[in-house]
């Protein structure tokens, strides 16, 4: 540790002296943990929110078409206590109708038809979260360094989500061998008028839930 020391006694020094005086490296560091813990998802009935066909007819005359929520249930298990939470990205960006303005971005997408049209969009709440089988409250990052409390609010595409440490009087993730929660579904199909109504369209969404570790 001396030398370590000496370093930094002699980096403040020469600042002190001139700050006209520039270093001519700099050096670059690569770092992480190894760790032989592993957290592993699922979701049941596959991951697969199924609504079967639903006829043109059955839109309303005017606006979307609302389609019946849906729910599954997301499970995450560990090998031992994990500081871990799980990121959701979509693989349908871009093709999300907006019910607000076109900057919306907390819904997620359900591609597009022949020509190009949007299908629609569906929005993901979580309900019930539970932790190694105790009650939960969310929290969710951006970046997995800051983080906020997400109890009743929509999942967003790009958001990771894990449950708080009770201990702790802000919002920290909680080191946990079991994340248990449901995940709401709720789908909406664009106004009939925006949509081919000579043929049958594919509703195509698809989301990747990636367990992220801290």
């Amino acid at each position: 540790m001396q030398p370590s020391r000496v370093l930094i006694t002699a980096a403040c020094w020469l600042v002190g002296v001139s700050n006209a005086i520039a270093a001519s490296s700099v050096d670059l560091s690569v770092v992480g943990v190894i760790t032989p813990s592993a957290c592993t998802p699922t979701l049941s009935n596959n991951g697969v929110v199924d609504h079967g066909k639903v006829s043109f007819q059955d839109f309303p005359a005017s606006g979307e078409k609302e389609l019946p929520d849906a729910r599954l249930n997301l499970r995450v298990d560990c090998s031992g206590p994990m500081l871990m939470a799980v990121n959701i990205t979509d693989n349908r960006a871009g093709t999300a109708t907006s019910p607000y303005q076109s900057g919306d971005k907390s819904h997620f997408g359900l591609n597009v038809a022949s020509g190009g049209q949007k299908i629609g969009r569906y929005r993901l709440q979580m309900a019930n979260a539970t932790a190694d089988d105790q009650p939960a409250e969310l929290i969710e990052s951006w970046d997995g360094n800051e983080w906020m409390y997400a109890t009743n609010t929509v999942w967003q595409p790009g958001f990771r989500r894990t449950a708080k440490d009770p201990s702790s009087a802000a919002p920290t993730p909680l080191a946990m061998t079991t994340f248990k929660t449901d995940v709401i579904v709720s789908t909406t199909l664009a106004h009939k008028n925006y949509l081919p109504m000579d043929e049958e369209v594919h509703v195509d969404g698809s989301a990747t839930l990636e367990v992220k570790y801290m």
